[in-house]
């Protein structure tokens, strides 16, 4: 992102390239799996994009308010991690992503450089980034490719392990994090075991990723 801001790209835009070329490499990597497996022609089954049942979304939506819940019982650890100097967020993160700066039931006003009110287009950019980059990516990646890979070793309980790498996957991103996101690591992966569905997991992805930024910056555009 910072070698994107000095070759002339505003703060918005490298913020939302620097995470989608990773994000979409992702999905390249996932269909290039499948082709090496021999399963890109049935690649929704292999992906296992399984109709969920009207239940199974519910419970997945039930599975992400305990996330939610337990994620805020956690959200002190993210507040001390990020006081130590080699886990503290960088200062060109946007505010709602930085424990350091952000206040508590405070307006979002500006979001990398950009005023929200009044800036309808943001919103459109940021829910195309967040539905096709952020969540697709890693859904596809993680719980359409590797999950079922991980599930002929370690069977039943591969979602515990799958939830904890997931997690440690954000380590070198959001170290300060590490503690706060295993209820949400941990139950998307258990929701995608229990269902073989990659729509549960992205149900419970996708709620979490939405409140945290997608919402707030709506809520400052219409203000």
């Amino acid at each position: 992102m910072p070698l994107l801001q000095a070759s002339g790209f505003s703060d918005f835009w490298a913020f939302i390239s620097s995470y989608s070329i990773p994000l979409l490499l992702m999905i390249v990597a996932t269909f290039v799996g499948i082709s090496k497996e021999g399963n890109l022609v049935e690649w929704r089954n292999r992906l296992r994009f399984k109709k969920l049942s009207f239940k199974g979304i519910i419970i997945c939506i039930g599975l992400f308010i305990l996330s939610f819940l337990l994620t805020g019982l956690l959200t002190p650890t993210a507040q001390y991690l990020a006081s130590i100097d080699l886990l503290s967020p960088p200062d060109f993160l946007p505010e709602i992503l930085n424990p350091n700066k952000t206040v508590p039931g405070k307006e979002l006003v500006f979001f990398m450089g950009v005023k929200l009110q009044g800036a309808y287009w943001i919103i459109i950019v940021y829910f195309l980034f967040l539905t096709f980059f952020n969540i697709l990516g890693e859904e596809l990646w993680f719980r359409g490719y590797i999950l079922p890979r991980q599930e002929l070793h370690w069977g039943n309980t591969t979602w515990v392990y799958h939830g904890i790498l997931w997690g440690l996957f954000h380590l070198p991103i959001y170290p300060w994090t590490i503690i706060y996101l295993l209820p949400t690591t941990l139950l998307v992966s258990f929701a995608s075991q229990k269902y073989q569905s990659t729509w549960a997991g992205f149900i419970i992805h996708y709620l979490g990723n939405g409140i945290l930024a997608l919402l707030p910056i709506i809520l400052g555009v219409m203000k």
